[in-house]
């Protein structure tokens, strides 16, 4: 048995369910630590050396980061193994899961935090567990100011998210509805890139407006299948779906 593993998160993070839904399949037994909107930048600097979470713990070990992570956990518990042992399908799984974090992990970030910031009365449905110590009341405002801070440190501006990321999305959901057609993912032996773009799909399908859309892809179902739960709903008239 693997030393006690410590997951690091923020409530409502696609990377992170993407993670989950690796420590799932494993069976492993993990505790969440939920860090607060605003400081979890601050506190995972110091604790990984990276800004951004996931990070997980093992005993003194530390491993922060969706890809790095889901390839630790073959070393954790052996099976059912997450990376193909067949040299040509590892290749494609490993672009795939590249893809899936460099590319759709990214984008869909910004196309939610652009859509909370534009609709901040869902904060507390999608990051209840990582809100910041405030009256509930006072959440909308403080993650609105938040996210809309943040996009400007990080050169991100709602016209990139809605002339460039928003109308990517049916290339995206395209590209995985082939890689699923051609047996990279959605296969019987789920792999890295099967949780890595699962992540990022399944908050996409919180939003009324791409739901429907979604759920009829075959990427939908994945998503689905590999992350059941999702806490938080975005109306519809939030973006205008590309789909």
């Amino acid at each position: 048995m693997p030393d006690a593993l410590t997951l690091y998160a923020i409530h409502g993070s696609h990377p992170c369910a993407s993670v989950e839904a690796g420590l799932r399949l494993k069976g492993l037994e993990y505790r969440t630590v939920y860090l607060q909107f605003g400081l979890s930048q601050l506190t995972q600097t110091l604790r990984f050396g990276r800004r951004t979470v996931p990070g997980l713990t093992v005993g003194s070990q530390k491993v922060s980061g969706s890809r790095l992570i889901l390839r630790a956990l073959d070393g954790l518990a052996p099976s059912p193994r997450l990376l193909p042992s067949d040299l040509d399908a590892r290749t494609a799984v490993d672009e795939a899961d590249l893809w899936g974090d460099d590319v759709l992990q990214h984008q869909v970030r910004w196309i939610a935090v652009d859509a909370v910031r534009r609709e901040p009365s869902v904060a507390r449905a999608y990051g209840s567990k990582s809100a910041p110590p405030l009256p509930a009341g006072a959440i909308p405002a403080a993650t609105k100011a938040l996210f809309t801070t943040e996009m400007r440190l990080l050169g991100q501006t709602p016209e990139r998210v809605r002339d460039e990321y928003v109308p990517a999305l049916a290339g995206h959901l395209d590209h995985v509805d082939a890689l699923i057609a051609d047996g990279v993912l959605g296969g019987q032996d789920v792999n890295v890139a099967d949780c890595q773009v699962a992540g990022s799909i399944r908050l996409l399908q919180t939003f009324e407006d791409l739901r429907d859309a979604i759920d009829a892809r075959p990427c939908g179902k994945l998503a689905r299948r590999l992350v059941p739960e999702y806490d938080g709903s975005m109306p519809r008239g939030v973006i205008e779906s590309p789909l």
